[in-house]
């Protein structure tokens, strides 16, 4: 990860750690390639829509996994902090961008997610 990734995504990375402190974190543990804190947390009681459901979710460098994370569930979202990394900035907006277009399941960050971890889309 380079510097200037890691300071152009620093405000995401806030949202995450504030994210991760509201859903009530378990277990903290420090991921280093990609360089991410992985928190283990009790809930996302706050979440509404889409990711009211999610079993995981990535912000920045920040990784949360809720108590239905399946096998490699880690893995999937580590591939978004890396998404996150290869175009800082503006990845949030490209993500949304795509999930508008063409939804989940064949959102191209999100294609890629799952192939690369090796996971399985369980969603409608």
């Amino acid at each position: 990860m380079s510097i200037l990734s890691f300071i152009l995504n620093f405000p995401y990375t806030i949202i995450g750690l504030i994210a991760a402190f509201i859903s009530v974190p378990r277990k903290i543990n420090l991921n280093k390639n990609p360089y991410a804190i992985i928190f283990r947390v009790k809930s996302f009681w706050w979440a509404v829509g889409y990711i009211k459901h999610a079993r995981a979710m990535a912000i920045g460098n920040m990784v949360l996994l809720g108590p239905n994370i399946e096998d490699k569930d880690l893995e999937h979202e580590l591939i978004h902090v890396e998404q996150y990394q290869r175009v800082p900035i503006i990845y949030p907006f490209l993500y949304y961008v795509e999930l508008f277009r063409k939804g989940y399941r064949d959102n191209k960050y999100e294609v890629e997610a799952y192939f690369k971890a090796g996971n399985l889309y369980r969603g409608k």
